[in-house]
C-alpha cells in the first residue's frame, strides 16, 4: 500500500452513499459520471468541492478525484482493497466514512467496489486504466562516508545506440561520478552516456527524451543515478534510474520550465529539485508526492544537495543566496552570507560537516555547520566557479571561466591546475575510484586526466556515434589491419629464411664441430692403442734384448765350460758321471745357443715392430695436433655463427611480436565488429520488447475492459436472478396468504351464516314467547291465586329476555362476521395484486436474466478470446525478454573484459 504524509487524508464528513437500484445500473458499465457522481454530489460535495477542498480533495469531477488529495490518490484501478477511498468507506482503514456512523449497507458500497474492480472508468465509453504497478520503498540505510556491502554498482549489458546523434556537440551541462564504482556519467542531448572511468569506454545510454539533463547525481551508495532537467521555458523534471538495470524507477516534478538542480537524499527517500521557479521542490521517492515546498529563494535556483547523512539540504540561488534546510521538514537552519554573485555549486564534505560553495564571484567557501561560520575562502578562478564538488578524501575539484580545471586541498592550496580548455570550462567532477578528473567545457569537448600527476588519459564525448556507424567504422578498420598483419607476416617469413640460412651454416658449423671432434677422438683413441702397443713392444724389445745379451754371456760361459768339462773328461773318461755331464752341457751350450739365436731373429722382428709403431704414433701425434686445431678452429666459427646468430633472433621475435601485435589487433578489430553488431542486434531487440510490452499493456486493457464487461454483466444476471427469486417468494407467500385469507372468508361466511340463522329463529320465536307470555300474565291476572301460573308468566318473561339478548348477540356476532369477511377480501385483493404485480416483476426479472445471459455469451466469448490474446501476449513478452536475455549472456563477458580494471 502506497505511504502517505497523512492518513487523514478523506475527511468526508458526509459521506453517505445512496443505494442505486439494480435496474438503473443493469443494461450499462458502471461509470463515474452514471453511476459514482450521483452519489458523491448528494452526499459528499458539501465537504468535497472545487471551491471547498476538505484534506485537498475534490470529489465533484473525474479528473479532480484521480488527482487526489494532499496525501496522494486515493483510488487505485483493478484494485478496491488498495483504493484509500474505498478503504476508508468500507471501515478497512481509519479514519472510517461517514465520520461517528455505521458502515455504509453493503449494497451501496457495491457500485462503488463494481467501478474501482472495473477500472475506474470515467464514462460509459472511457477506456479502463490499468492497475498502477506496487510502489517499492527505496530507502536505505545510511552510514556516512562507509562503502557499501558487495560489489560496487555496475551496469549491466545496456543499449548503446544513441538516442540523438548531432554532427556537433553542445556545451556540456553536467558530469557527474559513481562513489563507488569507477563509473561516469556525461549529459548529452536527450540522453546520458555511461562510461568506465577505468577503461574509459562506453556502457550504456539511458534516454532523457524529456529534453537535456542539467543536473547528473549518483546516490551516495551508487546504485542510482538522478537526472534533472528538460525544456527551457516548457517543462522540468527529475528522474531516476537504477545503475544495473538501466531502468527509470522514479519520476518527480512537472515545472513549467527546466531544472537546473536537483539531488537525491542518501537513505532515498527525498528528491529535491528547483530551477527558474525560484521554488524548491522536495518530493518523497516512496509515492512520488510532493513533500514540502521552499519559497525563500528570491532568483533561480542554481544548486542544491542533500548532506551525506541526509539530515540537511543546502541550497543555492543566482542572486548569492545560499540556505541550509532541515531535509524532512523544511524547516530553516541556517543561512549562509558571503558570496557577492550567484552560487554555482555546492558540495558537502563526507562527514556532513562542512558544506562547500563556490560562486560566480569566482571564491570558494567553507563553512562549518554547527553556527554557520565560514572557516575558509580563496579565489579559485578568474571570471567565476562553474563547477565544484568535494572529493572523497576531502580534496576539492573545480573548474570556471578560466578555462582550467584545478585540484585544491582544503585550506585553498592548489595541488594541480589541469591543462587549459579552449573555451570555458562548465562542468567537473572526482572518480574516487581512480583519481580521475574529469570536465567539459563550452564547446562540448570532455577531458579525463589523472590527479596524480595531471596527465591527460583521454577524451569523452556527449555524442556518441550511432551503432551503424561504429559497425561501419569497426569494419573498415579491419581491412588496413589484415593488411598489416599480411605485411607483418612477409616480414616474419623473411627473417625466418634469414635465420634459417644462418642456423644451416651454424649446423654444418657444428657438423663440421663434430666431425674435427670425432678426429681427434678418432686419432686420441688410435694414438692411446698405438702407444699401448708400443709400449708392449718396447716391454718385449727390452726384454727379449735381456734374455739376448744374458745368452750372449751364457753361451760362451757354457760353450768354455764345456771345452774345459770336455777336457777333463777326456782326462777322466772312465768317469761316466762327468762325461754325462759333459754331454749334459753340450746339450744346454746346443739349447741356448739355438735359444739365442732364436731370440736375436726374434729381437730384430721386435725392433722392426718397435720402429714401426715408433714411426705410426708419432704420425698419429701430428694427425692429432691438426685434428686438436682444426676442432678448435671449427669451435671459434661456430662460436663466431652462435653469436651472430643473435641479430637474427632479435629480428624474428620483432617480427614476430609485430605479427602478434598485428594479429591481436585484427582480433579485437573483428571481435568489435561482432560487438557492435550483437549491440545492434540488442538494439532492435530491446525495440521488440518495447512494443511486446506495449502490445501486452494493449491487451491487457483490453482483457480488462472485456472481464469488467463481464462481470458487469454477471452481476446484472446476478441481481436480475436475486430479483426473479425475490418475487418467486413473494409470490409464493402471497399464495399462501391468499389461500389462509380465503380460507377465513369461508370459515367467516359458515360462522356468519350461522349467526343469521340463528338470528333470524330468534326474531321468530321472542313475538311469539312476548305474546305467550302476555297471554299468560293475562290468565294470571284472572288467578291471581295460582301461583302456577305465575310462575310460567315469569318463565316465559325470562325466556323472551334471553332469546332478545341472544337475538342482540347473533346479530353482533353476524356483523363481526360480516366485517371481517370485508376486511379479509380486502386483504386477499391486496394479497393477488401483489401477487399479480410480483409475478410481472418475476417475469420481468427472468425475462431481464435471459437477456442478460444472451448479452453476456458474447461478452463470455470476448473475454476468452481476450485472455487468450493476453496469454499469448505475455508469452511473446516473455520470448522477447528472453531472446534480450540470451544476447545480454552473449554481450556480457565482452563486458567484463570492458569492465574487468572497473571492479
Amino acid at each position: 500500500m502506497m505511504k502517505f504524509r497523512t492518513r487523514k487524508t478523506i475527511a468526508a464528513a458526509c459521506l453517505g452513499l445512496g443505494l442505486l437500484s439494480s435496474s438503473a445500473i443493469a443494461q450499462e458499465k458502471v461509470n463515474f459520471e452514471d453511476h459514482v457522481k450521483p452519489i458523491f454530489r448528494a452526499k459528499c460535495f458539501s465537504c468535497h468541492n472545487t471551491n471547498k477542498k476538505t484534506a485537498d480533495l475534490d470529489l465533484s469531477s473525474f479528473t479532480a478525484l484521480m488527482q487526489g488529495g494532499g496525501s496522494g490518490a486515493v483510488i487505485e484501478p483493478g484494485d478496491p482493497s488498495n483504493s484509500y477511498l474505498f478503504m476508508v468507506m468500507n471501515h478497512d482503514s481509519e479514519p472510517y466514512m461517514p465520520p461517528n456512523s455505521d458502515k455504509l449497507p453493503e449494497d451501496m458500497l457495491k457500485v462503488v467496489r463494481a467501478w474501482i474492480e472495473g477500472g475506474a472508468p470515467e464514462t460509459a465509453n472511457s477506456k479502463v486504466m490499468l492497475p498502477k504497478k506496487p510502489s517499492v520503498s527505496l530507502s536505505v540505510d545510511v552510514s556516512a562516508g562507509a562503502r557499501p556491502e558487495g560489489p560496487p554498482p555496475l551496469p549491466d549489458v545496456l543499449s548503446l545506440e544513441p538516442v540523438v546523434h548531432t554532427n556537433s556537440t553542445t556545451a556540456v551541462s553536467s558530469i557527474a561520478t559513481s562513489p563507488w564504482a569507477k563509473l561516469i556519467a556525461v549529459s548529452g542531448q536527450k540522453q546520458v552516456i555511461l562510461y568506465s572511468s577505468e577503461t574509459l569506454q562506453p556502457l550504456g545510454v539511458l534516454p532523457f527524451p524529456e529534453g537535456e539533463a542539467r543536473v547528473l547525481k549518483f546516490s551516495r551508495n551508487g546504485a542510482l543515478l538522478l537526472a534533472g532537467g528538460g525544456h527551457g521555458a516548457a517543462k522540468g523534471l527529475a528522474v531516476v534510474w537504477d545503475i544495473k538495470t538501466g531502468k527509470r524507477i522514479i519520476q518527480v516534478g512537472d515545472e513549467l520550465d527546466e531544472v537546473l538542480a536537483a539531488d537525491i537524499s542518501a537513505d532515498q527517500s527525498l528528491v529535491a529539485l528547483g530551477g527558474p521557479g525560484k521554488v524548491v521542490r522536495v518530493y518523497n521517492t516512496a509515492t512520488g508526492e510532493l513533500a514540502y515546498e521552499i519559497v525563500k529563494h528570491t532568483d533561480w535556483i542554481s544548486t542544491l544537495e542533500f548532506s551525506p547523512d541526509s539530515i540537511l539540504l543546502a541550497t543555492g540561488d543566482r542572486n548569492g543566496g545560499l540556505h541550509v534546510w532541515e531535509s524532512f521538514t523544511g524547516r530553516e537552519y541556517l543561512t549562509l552570507g558571503g558570496h557577492k554573485a550567484g552560487v554555482s555549486a555546492v558540495s558537502w564534505r563526507i562527514d556532513s560537516n562542512v558544506l562547500a560553495s563556490a560562486g560566480q564571484d569566482a571564491n570558494i567557501m567553507l563553512w562549518e555547520m554547527e553556527e554557520g561560520k565560514n572557516i575558509k575562502s580563496w579565489g579559485a578562478h578568474g571570471g567565476g566557479v562553474n563547477s565544484m564538488e568535494f572529493c572523497r578524501d576531502g580534496r576539492i575539484v573545480s573548474c570556471g571561466r578560466d578555462k582550467v580545471a584545478k585540484l585544491w586541498d582544503q585550506n585553498g592550496g592548489q595541488k594541480i591546475a589541469f591543462e587549459a580548455f579552449g573555451d570555458l570550462a562548465l562542468q567537473v567532477s572526482h572518480c574516487d575510484e581512480t583519481d580521475r578528473v574529469i570536465a567539459g567545457d563550452w564547446t562540448g569537448e570532455v577531458r579525463v586526466w589523472s590527479a596524480a600527476d595531471g596527465k591527460r588519459l583521454g577524451n569523452l564525448t556527449t555524442n556518441p556515434p550511432l551503432l551503424a556507424t561504429r559497425v561501419q567504422e569497426a569494419e573498415a578498420r579491419i581491412a588496413p589491419l589484415n593488411q598489416k598483419l599480411a605485411d607483418a607476416r612477409k616480414a616474419l617469413e623473411a627473417a625466418t629464411a634469414e635465420r634459417n640460412a644462418h642456423v644451416q651454416k651454424i649446423e654444418a658449423g657444428k657438423q663440421a664441430l663434430a666431425a674435427a671432434q670425432k678426429a681427434v677422438a678418432d686419432n686420441q683413441a688410435a694414438l692411446k692403442d698405438q702407444q699401448g702397443v708400443l709400449a708392449t713392444q718396447q716391454q718385449k724389445q727390452t726384454q727379449t734384448q735381456q734374455t739376448l745379451d744374458n745368452l750372449k754371456k751364457a753361451v760362451p760361459e757354457l760353450t768354455a765350460a764345456v771345452e774345459k768339462a770336455g777336457t777333463a773328461s777326456d782326462m777322466m773318461q772312465e768317469d761316466a758321471g762327468l762325461k754325462q755331464v759333459v754331454e749334459n752341457l753340450k746339450a744346454q751350450v746346443a739349447q741356448r745357443t739355438a735359444e739365442m739365436q732364436q731370440t736375436e731373429t726374434g729381437l730384430k722382428a721386435l725392433v722392426a715392430e718397435v720402429q714401426k709403431y715408433t714411426q705410426m704414433v708419432a704420425a698419429t701425434q701430428q694427425q692429432l695436433a691438426t685434428a686438436e686445431k682444426n676442432a678448435v678452429d671449427q669451435k671459434t666459427a661456430l662460436d663466431q655463427q652462435m653469436a651472430a646468430l643473435k641479430p637474427f633472433d632479435e629480428k624474428l621475435a620483432a617480427a614476430q611480436a609485430q605479427v602478434n601485435g598485428a594479429q591481436n589487433e585484427v582480433t579485437v578489430a573483428v571481435a568489435n565488429v561482432d560487438r557492435w553488431k550483437n549491440y545492434v542486434a540488442l538494439r532492435d531487440e530491446l525495440t521488440v520488447l518495447q512494443q511486446r510490452q506495449a502490445e501486452k499493456e494493449k491487451v491487457e486493457i483490453a482483457a480488462l475492459e472485456a472481464e469488467a464487461m463481464l462481470n458487469e454483466k454477471q452481476q446484472q444476471i446476478a441481481q436480475s436472478q436475486q430479483l426473479a427469486d425475490a418475487k418467486a417468494k413473494e409470490m409464493a407467500e402471497a399464495q399462501k396468504k391468499t389461500t389462509e385469507l380465503t380460507a377465513v372468508v369461508t370459515a367467516t361466511e359458515t360462522e356468519m351464516k350461522a349467526a343469521q340463522e340463528m338470528a333470524t329463529k330468534h326474531e321468530q320465536a321472542i313475538p311469539i314467547l312476548q305474546a305467550a307470555a302476555q297471554q299468560v300474565k293475562s290468565a294470571a291476572s284472572m288467578l291471581p291465586q295460582d301461583a302456577a301460573v305465575k310462575e310460567s308468566a315469569a318463565a316465559l318473561d325470562k325466556a323472551a329476555a334471553e332469546k332478545t339478548a341472544a337475538l342482540a348477540a347473533f346479530r353482533q356476532q353476524a356483523a363481526a362476521a360480516e366485517k371481517k369477511i370485508a376486511e379479509t377480501k380486502a386483504s386477499l385483493t391486496t394479497v393477488t395484486a401483489a401477487m399479480t404485480a410480483a409475478q410481472q416483476e418475476m417475469v420481468a426479472a427472468q425475462a431481464s436474466m435471459k437477456k442478460l445471459t444472451a448479452e453476456a455469451a458474447p461478452i463470455q466469448q470476448q473475454t476468452a478470446e481476450a485472455k487468450a490474446r493476453l496469454t499469448s501476449a505475455e508469452a511473446e513478452l516473455q520470448k522477447a525478454q528472453q531472446i534480450v536475455e540470451a544476447r545480454k549472456e552473449q554481450l556480457r563477458p565482452q563486458l567484463q573484459l570492458t569492465q574487468a580494471s572497473t571492479r
